[in-house]
């Protein structure tokens, strides 16, 4: 009798819980849902971060394009500097650092680029004539652009801005000699950059360049140029 009883009890016991630990579970998994299902997006995304664009790390390409620039002179009619431009670029996309490691919500890439130019123009001043021309430049620059941006382009096209600093080389030319200048200038422009091919990426840039007056002469340059990219 005393066993029959002692093996209700303990069978009794087992029961409440195994009922009690299922319903603990239960509660558990509700709060649980009600949880995730109250967070943001943003909040979300930092635990289901999509995969890094295929335009990320080290690059390297050529561009080319045109560029026009206006020469503002004082006592001398204003020249128009126009042509085509080619050159090389290098960079290196911090997407990593910046999006994954920092959290930033940003991306962004470190670049530097030399370019030739056939620009030039001819003008009259005094009745003798004046030529000309751009010879070459070189700069550095940051693109920045965002994450969530890039995330719903399709054909994982990648849009940036561009800031940086310029320095170009003008000549001028008169049946005298010629003379050089370089100019320092300040770049802000646009662009993106569409994957064409696995690695390869093409791009398309507009910018303007605000160089500093030096002997009398202001100049402006806008570039329009399309580049193809080798990313490592």
């Amino acid at each position: 009798m005393i066993r029959s009883r002692s093996l209700l009890a303990c069978t009794a016991l087992a029961s409440f819980i195994c009922v009690h630990s299922a319903a603990a579970q239960s509660q558990t998994a509700q709060t649980t849902t009600r949880t995730y299902q109250s967070q943001s997006t943003w909040e979300r995304s930092k635990t289901e971060m999509p995969s890094l664009s295929p335009l990320s790390g080290v690059y390297m390409g050529a561009f080319g394009g045109y560029d026009w620039t206006d020469a503002d002179t004082e006592n001398a009619p204003d020249p128009d500097i126009n042509g085509g431009d080619y050159g090389l670029f290098a960079g290196y996309s911090m997407d990593t650092l910046l999006d994954r490691t920092i959290g930033l919500g940003i991306n962004g890439s470190l670049e530097g680029h030399f370019a030739w130019s056939d620009a030039d123009d001819d003008t009259t001043v005094g009745g003798a004539e004046v030529h000309s021309e751009k010879n070459h430049e070189w700069g550095i620059s940051f693109r920045p652009g965002l994450s969530f941006v890039n995330q719903m382009m399709p054909l994982d096209l990648k849009p940036y801005g561009i800031v940086g600093y310029r320095n170009a080389q003008y000549e001028t030319s008169t049946a005298a000699g010629s003379h050089s200048r370089n100019y320092d200038g300040f770049e802000l422009g646009i662009g993106s950059e569409v994957v064409a091919y696995k690695d390869v990426g093409v791009r398309l840039d507009y910018s303007h360049v605000w160089y500093g007056e030096h002997d009398g002469v202001d100049l402006d340059e806008n570039d329009l140029r399309l580049g193809v990219a080798y990313h490592f």
